[in-house]
């Protein structure tokens, strides 16, 4: 997890979960473990997420009684009232289809823990259109509805 002073830079106290933001990450060779070692010793932005998901692991890096900032809007309501989940990109489709995997898992965990719907999940393009995030996923799946169909399957 990262440190408290990081806590203060990519986010705020007092958050109450009510929905979750989706986001791939840009660079399709770094791993969970990396994004979080860089977050901790090298962003200098604003910008953080509460879980980074990949192949091997699911690592939570801010308390999710803190927001984050991730959607790149302000006090938006990803901001202001989502949990932020990074899945890592990946040139292997099926590695990258192994972290998604993960991440969907702890998707539904999350959804029965706060008691949100799929309608409580967010894409980061749906607060920001000219962002086309989540790439991968939107590339695989085509559309938010066919990726949220996997939410609800077993």
């Amino acid at each position: 997890m990262l440190s408290q002073d990081k806590w203060k830079q990519y986010g705020l106290p007092d958050f109450e979960p009510k929905g979750i933001v989706i986001h791939n990450t840009n660079n399709q060779q770094w791993t969970a473990k990396r994004i979080e070692e860089f977050l901790q010793k090298e962003n200098t932005g604003s910008n953080g997420c509460h879980y980074v998901v990949d192949h091997k692991e699911a690592r939570q890096i801010m308390p999710l009684d803190w927001s984050a900032w991730s959607t790149g809007r302000g006090m938006d309501f990803g901001n202001k009232h989502c949990i932020s989940i990074e899945i890592c990109s990946n040139p292997s489709n099926r590695l990258y289809l192994e972290g998604q995997d993960r991440a969907v898992k702890l998707i539904r965990k999350l959804m029965k823990k706060y008691h949100l719907t799929t309608d409580d999940i967010f894409f980061h393009r749906d607060f920001d259109q000219s962002i086309n995030c989540p790439a991968q996923i939107l590339r695989i799946y085509g559309s938010k509805a066919n990726f949220l169909a996997l939410l609800k399957g077993k």
